[in-house]
């Protein structure tokens, strides 16, 4: 029998560990309690021990390397499940000899008779799959032709086929989801019910197991632009702006259209450092920050300027479902985000990629807002961003 040896959750928030040291290699001996490696989470390190007696059959991790947890980073082949076999044999042994006794005339082989209990017979697996495929299908009873046949498989078949289809026989749709979903391993469960998503549920909060959810490109791409923000020198201006809400006009397309042309009294408001240098782009091009369902997305309204309120509230409407391109997403100097919809009073935001600033709107009211403006110390300084700012207001007013 192969014992799983499995990267620990050693924290709340780890999600990877680190091997740091083996202190058997394949082929060693161990016995229950025998200290096999040392990992080291976001917060400590530990050795972890045998659980088995066994021979170490596979190091699938080397040193220094990090894996997620609950990977599988070695394997034990246990000599438990040898000796039990060796301990059948010589009860039949004894049984044997027991009945040779009382009948002399007995014809039964003995060895014959040991290897029918104790071998497994020598079964050939058939249909299209890789050797992986057919030793895990071998081991839980699974008939990959007939399963090719009906459709329930691919051909070739591959491991991962076979798990599914063993999921999909043991588990409900929902406890599959949830196996899924928490990357638990199936054979965690006994295989011999149906298996409702209570049972697992009920697994994961015993071993406070977390959710794994893989991080969508963007979601990385929006960590990265938050690290590199915290990077920059910055400084905060709070305000408060007068602002008459017009019908049938979304209250961004009118902030928009008030920065955008106090952006063109401001050319450094339309500026970006790029390699020891200030260029300066004539248009103003406003990154606005759209929460969609499919995430968070910073999108860009080209030459601001130049449109009006019912165009730049038409463009509004459309980026919230439209498919986004590079070009939806890049090419500006200045951003905006406005939580006011959500009744949030004021807040602070952070700069997004090479804008030299944003400006983060709270709640209307009374034809009022607060405006926390977050600046590039780099492109504007203190004076700059007051003159910038007093425009903008007058802009408002107006807009």
């Amino acid at each position: 029998m192969e014992y799983k040896v499995t990267m620990p959750i050693l924290s709340d928030t780890m999600d990877k560990g680190k091997l740091i040291k083996w202190y058997v290699k394949e082929g060693d001996r161990v016995k229950k309690g025998d200290k096999l490696c040392e990992v080291e989470s976001d917060k400590a390190t530990m050795d972890i021990e045998s659980f088995v007696n066994g021979r170490v059959k596979k190091i699938l991790v080397k040193e220094g390397e990090e894996v997620p947890v609950k990977s599988v980073i070695a394997v034990i082949e246990s000599e438990e499940s040898k000796q039990e076999t060796k301990n059948e044999q010589e009860e039949i042994k004894k049984t044997k000899e027991k009945n040779s006794k009382t009948n002399t005339d007995s014809s039964i082989d003995i060895d014959e008779l040991i290897n029918s209990i104790v071998n497994e017979p020598s079964t050939k697996v058939s249909g299209s799959a890789s050797p992986a495929a057919k030793q895990k299908a071998k081991k839980l009873g699974i008939d990959i032709e007939s399963l090719q046949k009906s459709g329930e498989l691919p051909t070739p078949a591959h491991e991962k086929d076979i798990d599914e289809v063993i999921i999909k026989k043991y588990f409900s749709p929902k406890a599959a989801k949830l196996i899924k979903e928490y990357g638990l391993d199936f054979d965690i469960f006994e295989l011999n019910h149906k298996i409702e998503s209570d049972e697992v549920m009920k697994y994961i909060k015993t071993n406070n197991i977390p959710k794994i959810t893989k991080l969508s490109p963007n979601q990385i791409a929006v960590i990265k632009t938050v690290q590199n923000a915290i990077k920059k020198p910055t400084f905060f201006v709070f305000e408060e702006v007068e602002i008459t809400k017009k019908e049938n006009i979304k209250l961004t397309a009118q902030i928009i259209k008030a920065l955008a042309t106090a952006m063109q009294k401001h050319p450094l408001t339309r500026s970006i450092l790029k390699d020891n240098e200030l260029l300066t782009y004539p248009t103003s091009n406003i990154s606005v920050a759209v929460a969609r369902d499919d995430g968070l997305f910073m999108c860009v309204i080209k030459n601001a300027e130049d449109k009006s309120l019912e165009e730049i509230n038409e463009w509004l409407k459309e980026i919230k479902t439209k498919k986004l391109t590079i070009e939806d997403l890049s090419g500006s100097t200045f951003g905006i985000s406005n939580l006011g919809m959500f009744n949030i009073k004021s807040f602070t935001a952070l700069i997004n990629d090479n804008d030299a600033g944003i400006a983060a709107f709270g709640v209307l009211n009374n034809n009022k807002m607060e405006v926390s403006f977050t600046i590039d110390h780099r492109i504007l300084n203190g004076v700059d961003a007051a003159k910038f700012i007093n425009d903008f207001k007058e802009e408002c007013k107006n807009v």
